[in-house]
């Protein structure tokens, strides 16, 4: 079952968040043309930056939701 409060927080977070929307454009464009970028990656680094990483992807998820609605 969802935390519905926990969502409704998140929502409102979001709503007030000042976006890059320039910076955001342009790395959702070059996505778009490039796809995703290849990269050998290193486990035991991946390992020791795993919440960083995490972190990272929700917030670019979160940008490309602002952008796309889908």
């Amino acid at each position: 079952m969802a935390d519905f409060e926990a969502l409704k927080a998140k929502a409102e977070v979001l709503a007030e968040k000042k976006w890059d929307l320039p910076a955001i454009e342009s790395r959702y464009r070059r996505l778009a043309l490039e796809g995703i970028p290849r990269k050998s990656l290193d486990r035991a680094d991946v390992l020791a930056h795993k919440q960083e990483i995490l972190d990272r992807i929700q917030g670019r998820g979160e940008e490309y939701e602002l952008l796309s609605h889908s």
